[in-house]
């Protein structure tokens, strides 16, 4: 089960002094940080076991449980009394009560959000102040006068933090993740129309709302394009080493594309089960997103999409300028990864092209006799491995894939025509029984010694029809599964679908939703 931090998003930032040169990267560390793992239950907390603001009052607040609680503050389960609802309250820990920076980044970071006006940022409700505790920084229109540690209440998410999957050892669904990245990427367009760029997208900070949908929290390092708002050091590096864009990590100036290489990160996190690079500590790990090779979200999980894991690591392109200009330009390539509407081939149409290779067998057969087969299994090996059709499919626009729509390969398209040829067997089966071993060898050399296709016309019409009467009987299972998958398909694990949508690497279609299995 996920930690409490992990579910509210509040884990370990660090902070280090970028300085020229890749190697010389001495890390001045903000906080204490197990490398880089996210916080875990009972990490750094500065409130202690009972804490004295679960069932407290702040303002028109009660305060509930503490859900969570990390370097720059507690969250709370609260009621609202003024507009009864359930909210969360955020509230800055003992040890930076009495610290002006520390009360500085805290407005900050409720100002910053209150400006963005998104379903997929988590929204500011209100700010006040904690009775009781000196300090002298006035909070601009805050209810509560007199000194005191600050607080605020803001949208209540949950559904927890994207990380909880992670905490299980678990990775996203590809497309399940495809939509999560449309949502944060609304989010941070919306951030972006407001001058913010957030610098610590994770996946502890990306919270799910009761409909499903993503919300951004924790904007305590979102930083305003308006260089009079710069409320860091020069050369500060603020963010979490394991998503960090490389111009992040030197202390350049920062755009929305180095929250396009945190998202990236983050979902190539979420997508594969592990974070793009591994390293022993802060330090190591801020050096691999400088130099390291983006590495490749397939070599991973092999079952995400190639058109989404290209816009994960074009994300991840060391060189900002690679990566999209806007975040209308990456919202239009996530929904052009739609995964294709999947509409399985019906049981007349294989039938059909069965037949047509059924021919073509015949044909082979006759001119060069039993090598004919031979040649004939092996085309259709060839065939359904590499390109996923025969000529029969490839007439009537259908074809053979593994069932996460991958290519076959042609050891897997061995075994499943293999184990379609057991009504061939059958048949010869059918023969020895009833007429004898001697039928069965004059059968098998008549059709040898055809020679000419004048010749086969008359096998064809005949025999063939009764041939093909017996070889639609091997999709009866077809015609009840749901997916309409024959015995061979079951066994090699494909399905033969209609080619409704481009070829890989065609112009993909855009689509807003992603389009229903039929």
């Amino acid at each position: 089960m996920a930690s409490p931090e992990a579910s509210l998003g509040l884990d370990v930032t660090v902070e280090a002094w970028a300085v020229s040169g890749v190697t010389a990267l001495p890390a001045r560390i903000s906080a204490p940080i197990d490398a880089i793992a996210p916080a875990r239950s009972g990490a750094r907390s500065s409130f202690p076991s009972a804490d004295r603001h679960e069932s407290g009052h702040l303002d028109h607040f009660v305060v509930g449980k503490r859900l969570g609680v990390g370097g720059m503050g507690a969250v709370y389960f609260a009621h609202d009394a003024s507009l009864d609802r359930a909210v969360a309250i955020k509230i800055l820990p003992d040890e930076l009560a009495l610290k002006a920076e520390a009360h500085e980044r805290f407005i900050r970071e409720a100002q910053a959000q209150a400006r963005v006006s998104s379903p997929n940022v988590v929204q500011i409700y209100f700010i006040g102040r904690v009775p009781g505790e000196s300090l002298a920084t006035p909070i601009p229109g805050a209810a509560s006068a007199g000194p005191g540690s600050l607080y605020f209440a803001m949208e209540l998410a949950p559904g927890g933090s994207l990380e909880a999957s992670l905490d299980r050892g678990e990775h996203l669904d590809p497309d399940l993740g495809r939509r999560q990245m449309i949502h944060v990427a609304r989010g941070l367009r919306d951030a972006y129309a407001e001058g913010i760029v957030h610098r610590d997208i994770k996946p502890g900070n990306l919270l799910l709302g009761r409909d499903g949908a993503v919300k951004i929290a924790d904007f305590g390092l979102a930083k305003p394009r308006d260089p009079n708002l710069d409320l860091t050091r020069d050369g500060a590096v603020l963010g979490t080493p394991l998503y960090m864009a490389p111009e992040q990590a030197m202390g350049e100036p920062l755009d929305h594309r180095a929250d396009m290489y945190a998202l990236g990160a983050t979902f190539f996190h979420l997508l594969t089960g592990s974070p793009p690079f591994d390293a022993p500590n802060a330090v190591a790990m801020i050096s691999k997103h400088l130099t390291a090779k983006t590495p490749r979200v397939r070599e991973r999980v092999a079952a995400v999409p190639l058109r989404l894991a290209a816009i994960v690591e074009r994300l991840m392109a060391k060189d900002r300028a690679q990566r999209y200009a806007t975040y209308d330009d990456l919202l239009a390539a996530l929904d052009a990864a739609a995964p294709e509407r999947i509409e399985h081939a019906g049981f007349w149409t294989r039938g059909a092209a069965a037949g047509i290779d059924l021919v073509l067998a015949s044909l082979l057969i006759g001119a060069l006799g039993a090598f004919g087969l031979v040649v004939y299994i092996a085309a259709i090996a060839v065939a359904h491995g590499l390109y996923g059709q025969t000529l029969g499919k490839y007439l009537l626009r259908i074809e053979v894939q593994r069932l996460d729509g991958g290519r076959l390969g042609v050891p897997r398209a061995l075994a499943r025509t293999l184990a379609s040829l057991w009504l061939p067997f059958l048949v010869a089966l059918l023969i020895l029984l009833t007429q004898g071993l001697r039928a069965l060898q004059g059968n098998v050399v008549r059709l040898a010694k055809i020679d000419s296709f004048r010749e086969l016309i008359v096998p064809i019409i005949g025999s063939y029809a009764v041939l093909t009467l017996l070889y639609v009987a091997g999709f009866v299972i077809a015609a009840f599964h749901r997916q309409k998958r024959g015995t061979h398909d079951m066994i090699a694990g494909t399905h033969v679908v209609y080619r409704l949508g481009p070829k890989q690497g065609g112009a993909p279609r855009s689509t807003a939703t992603p389009r229903r299995a039929g």
